[in-house]
């Protein structure tokens, strides 16, 4: 069975929990290419953001395991310049996905009052004076997350849930079984082998030791209140008028 995962650091750590075996394929690519990927290849797992289920809520979702976060960790991070100022364009830039597109928009509006517009950036180079929401990687190799704001952080916030940013998903109900059943202990497994996790990984100290020491901020295991959390951000884009309406989640 393929499983597909974003190219990410939280990814990297949640291998290490995926069993090792010739009958598992782990796939990685960038964030917004999952749904596709998990479309094309029926049987497969795929972890993707949570609001692709807008647009695919037939998806079979599983009831376990998610990418969750509702502090410093983040997928995505806000930096703003110095100067205070109307902030009027915010430039989403690197693995963007849906969430940050939606969620942007619905995050400026209910915490700051603000209306700006959102663009995504795909220049090569970061311009100084501009607001931005940095998707995935780009935050742990070229920005520096300790100035940032955790958008999950703003997100979990303002729902007053954790935040849950990827969910595992596929079109067969049996693959979904599958990879619930052979999972165990995650959050447990992983805090315990963090340091051996992270010394194999390729990025500096100074990210190994924020994630280690904020790594209570971030849930692979999904718990009622992940599960509640998931209808919630789903309930923000019928309110927002994204979807004309609520539907029922496939939990597995």
């Amino acid at each position: 069975m393929n499983i597909y995962l974003p190219n990410s650091i939280f990814s990297s750590i949640f291998q290490f929990v995926i069993p090792q075996n010739e009958n598992i394929n782990i796939i990685k690519k960038e964030a917004a290419l999952l749904t596709t990927a998990m479309l094309k290849d029926s049987s497969s797992v795929s972890l993707i953001p949570s609001l692709e289920l807008i647009n695919h809520n037939d998806l079979f979702i599983s009831s376990k395991f998610s990418y969750s976060f509702d502090g410093a960790l983040s997928y995505a991070y806000l930096y703003f310049t110095e100067n205070e100022r109307n902030i009027e364009n915010i430039f989403i830039r690197a693995d963007v996905t849906i969430n940050e597109i939606i969620l942007t928009k619905v995050l400026f509006a209910e915490r700051y009052s603000i209306n700006p517009d959102i663009i995504i950036d795909t220049s090569q180079q970061i311009h100084v004076g501009r607001d931005y929401v940095v998707s995935g990687e780009e935050n742990f190799f070229s920005w520096n997350i300790q100035n940032g704001i955790s958008f999950a952080d703003e997100i979990s916030d303002l729902i007053n849930l954790p935040y849950v940013n990827f969910i595992f998903t596929s079109q067969d109900k049996n693959s979904i079984e599958f990879f619930n059943n052979i999972i165990s202990d995650a959050d447990i497994r992983i805090e315990d082998n963090i340091d051996k996790i992270l010394k194999s990984l390729g990025y500096s100290d100074n990210v190994k030791m924020f994630v280690k020491d904020n790594l209570n901020s971030i849930y692979f295991e999904l718990t009622d209140n992940e599960l509640e959390a998931l209808k919630e951000l789903i309930k923000l884009t019928y309110y927002y008028e994204i979807i004309d309406d609520i539907f029922d989640l496939n939990f597995v």
